[in-house]
């Protein structure tokens, strides 16, 4: 309730802001993006400290609840937009987009699974690259929805999966490493999935492009790089496409008229293997060593 409280509080004069009446807009580096980066930082703080002195059924709904908002808000958000051409912003367009609508069924699975140890891994890695760079923020208004919007979902993302392993509620488990990639498959499934519903359903148009061909565009409807890296990634795009194997980027069935073409979500089977378990590793390993140490105790 003080969650659901608090949210109504903020998002109150959040909707009713008008563009003319706030000036402070959000630029990478800016004097804005920092506030923002700070503020997130205290309310990790202060739900930390809050959230250490209950005990972990209050801790998981809690968290549970928080994640929940998100969910609402992903969808909840066509309420301010009112617009046929905003309604692909709610469906599951990217990573980060698939997480806020998955988290909350994920954490409602009673007994261990894989799945815990995905949503630790991309929720941490996901949501600090939306707080970092926050595309959809960037060009906004501190004070408006959209921004509001954006923060809460990536923050919610990082600090959730974060709080569960802090809490020992869902603790990552370094023996699942050569899942993870599996798991992360499957989301670009989904995502090239729902590409392919957007362009087939004409939800999504572009001037000049048949919805085939809007669809494989590695350049437009391709946030996840399920269709390869786009042009403008430049050298690091680059470098991850030359860790697939060379055949998975050619037109074997010349549907692009021979150019470059990746193979949806097959290509990323390697590079994702090279680049996230490592990283898995890395990023899972305190946790791990900190529930053996409170094993032996």
């Amino acid at each position: 309730m003080i969650l659901i409280t608090g949210l109504i509080l903020v998002i109150k004069p959040v909707l009713a802001c008008k563009k003319e009446d706030v000036k402070v807009i959000i630029k990478v580096g800016n004097l804005y993006y920092f506030l923002e980066l700070i503020i997130l930082s205290i309310i990790f703080i202060i739900i930390f400290m809050f959230l250490k002195k209950k005990d972990k059924n209050y801790q998981f709904k809690f968290l549970w609840i928080w994640c929940f908002l998100g969910f609402l808000l992903h969808f909840g958000k066509q309420l301010v937009y009112w617009n046929i051409n905003d309604l692909h912003k709610s469906t599951l367009e990217n990573i980060c987009a698939v997480s806020t609508v998955v988290f909350p069924f994920i954490m409602k699975i009673r007994k261990k699974s894989v799945l815990h140890d995905f949503m630790f891994f991309i929720g941490i890695l996901g949501g600090f690259a939306g707080i970092v760079y926050p595309t959809e923020a960037i060009n906004e208004k501190m004070f408006c929805f959209e921004t509001f919007r954006f923060y809460f979902c990536h923050f919610s993302l990082f600090a959730i999966p974060l709080f569960l392993a802090l809490f020992n509620i869902h603790r990552p488990d370094l023996k699942k490493w050569w899942l993870i990639p599996v798991c992360f498959l499957g989301y670009e499934l989904i995502i090239c999935l729902n590409t392919a519903f957007l362009c087939f359903s004409g939800l999504v148009k572009r001037e000049g492009y048949t919805a085939f061909q809007l669809f494989i565009d590695r350049n437009y409807l391709n946030n996840s790089f399920v269709f390869g890296p786009t042009d403008d990634m430049g050298k690091v795009g680059a470098f991850i496409g030359n860790l697939t194997l060379p055949i998975m980027k050619v037109d074997i069935l010349n549907i692009n008229n021979g150019k470059t073409t990746y193979w949806p979500v097959i290509w990323l089977t390697i590079p994702s293997y090279i680049l996230f378990v490592p990283l898995y590793l890395l990023i899972a390993f305190p946790f791990s060593f900190k529930r053996k140490r409170n094993y032996l105790k």
